[in-house]
């Protein structure tokens, strides 16, 4: 992989997913994600949309950029699986990812509404294997 697309896959930039949705069409979401050891890793509640759109047909592809010029882009297309996340490595998925994006005060706060809205409890994971990982500069 090119150190470049390495780089930008290990900021905390929202990533749009894209995925075949339930009606045939091409559907795009942002998603905070994790970039672990060659996979990306996406949190997600249980029987969503994308969750069900994607055990049904795992392609899918994810896209980050900076905002300023030069643009960096990223965009990898690889399978998809859905897999169970119980509720304590959920919570611990989540904590992460939080804290990943935006940093340990707001993490905290985003935790605490989080788990207060009653989000915790078991979830999915989604896990995207890269076929193809490209940089660009635009």
């Amino acid at each position: 992989m090119d150190p470049r697309a390495a780089d930008l896959l290990g900021r905390p930039i929202i990533g749009q997913l894209g995925f075949i949705g339930l009606d045939g069409y091409p559907h795009v979401l942002p998603v905070w994600f994790e970039h672990r050891e060659g996979e990306l890793l996406i949190a997600s509640q249980p029987n969503t949309y994308k969750g069900r759109a994607l055990a049904r047909d795992g392609r899918a592809s994810l896209a980050v950029s900076t905002a300023e010029r030069p643009y960096h882009i990223v965009t990898v297309i690889g399978d998809a699986t859905i897999e169970r996340l119980p509720e304590p490595q959920r919570i611990d998925f989540v904590t992460a990812i939080a804290n990943r994006y935006l940093g340990p005060g707001g993490g905290h706060r985003y935790i605490e509404v989080w788990i207060k809205g009653g989000h915790p409890g078991d979830g999915e994971l989604i896990r995207i294997r890269p076929r193809t990982i490209n940089f660009y500069v635009s």
